[in-house]
């Protein structure tokens, strides 16, 4: 982290009160992201590794509106999902009977974990909640149910960083955890067992027509994901040029499409393509390949938290926000790349560290 962060971090921390409770007092938080979207879930995953090192007795509860929590944080020992309807206007009954549900309970931590989500702001001062944390907003009708806060102008760029940087700024210098800037981040995790693994590796190895996963037996595999809302996507004929690119540059690799959730594969008339829905099995694929090619989007999270390399390709959104940053993927901005430049970065990143396939 900068060094000017570090300083606004220092001046952005609410001071904890004396009589502020021990790290073992905090048996029951709430993390509240009612947000539908998948990649928003999966940025939570270094936030909840974060509060089981600091509160490992704790049961955690996501209050979300992505269906997709509960697999997601699966592997995850004293968390649950919470259900929050993605449309609330469409659903009254069912809004009405879940604020009912958090008011009659009460929490030790509630954690607001994003900088200005109004829907965030507004289950944060509904819960009942011992310590509520969350980033100061500067209104004061908004700031009114912060009893800890931090100054969203020194948060982090990455998303996944803003809650650590709000959890180890306003509330565990509060239990006697001096924030450490040089402290490392969690990654995004999906926890993915070995015989998880070892699924993605052999579902991988039969859609390329190979015998078993062993990467020292297997050409390097390089998987394609053609699909990206808006303006965030690529044409085909772009993603055309760039397989022509590759074929020529890499003649040895497998190429294979992952096929998004509508089941239409793009590139169908030049590789075989992999339609995956069960989302910890297409982690653990994605991880078995040697490089996955992506626009920003869900999947790119799904492809990071499952621990594979990645090329993420970006037009709109900001890379240092959603990236990839685990070793050995990179960001790329490509609003105005040509594929035959996106083809010389992949042999790049292929060329600078062995083959992950299988």
């Amino acid at each position: 982290m900068r060094l000017e962060q570090s300083e606004a971090l220092s001046a952005a921390a609410t001071s904890a009160a004396p009589n502020a409770p021990t790290a073992a007092a905090v048996q029951r938080i709430a993390v509240v992201r009612p947000n539908h979207r998948l990649g928003n879930t999966l940025l939570l995953t270094p936030l909840v590794q974060e509060l089981q090192q600091h509160f490992p007795s704790a049961q955690v509860e996501i209050i979300t509106a992505s269906n997709d929590a509960p697999a997601v944080f699966e592997r995850y020992e004293r968390v649950r999902a919470v259900q929050f309807p993605a449309r609330s206007y469409e659903h009254p009954l069912q809004v009405l009977s879940l604020l009912a549900q958090l008011r009659s309970r009460r929490f030790d931590l509630a954690i607001d974990p994003m900088p200005r989500q109004r829907a965030g702001r507004f289950l944060l001062s509904w819960i009942r909640a011992r310590d509520r944390v969350g980033y100061r907003w500067g209104v004061a009708w908004r700031d009114r149910a912060l009893t800890q806060a931090a100054d969203a102008a020194g948060a982090p760029r990455y998303f996944a960083h803003a809650p650590l940087y709000l959890l180890r700024s306003a509330y565990l210098p509060g239990l006697g955890v001096p924030f450490d800037p040089s402290a490392p981040m969690p990654p995004l995790d999906l926890r993915l067992t070995p015989t998880e693994r070892a699924a993605g590796a052999e579902r991988l190895a039969t859609a390329l027509g190979a015998s078993g996963g062993n990467s020292n037996a297997t050409p390097q595999s390089i998987a394609l994901f053609a699909h990206a809302s808006g303006p965030k996507g690529f044409s085909i004929e772009w993603w055309l040029q760039l397989i022509k690119a590759l074929r020529t540059r890499v003649p040895g690799a497998q190429f294979i499409e992952i096929v998004p959730a509508d089941r239409q594969p793009r590139l169908a008339s030049v590789m075989p393509g992999l339609h995956t829905p069960q989302l910890r099995l297409l982690a653990a694929t994605l991880a078995a390949t040697s490089l996955l090619v992506i626009p920003d989007g869900g999947v790119l999270h799904v492809a990071e938290a499952g621990g594979a390399r990645i090329l993420a390709l970006f037009k709109k959104t900001d890379p240092t926000q959603y990236g990839p940053v685990r070793p050995g993927s990179e960001a790329l901005w490509a609003l105005e790349a040509s594929a035959e430049a996106v083809a010389a970065r992949i042999c790049a990143l292929l060329e600078r560290a062995p083959s992950r396939g299988g």
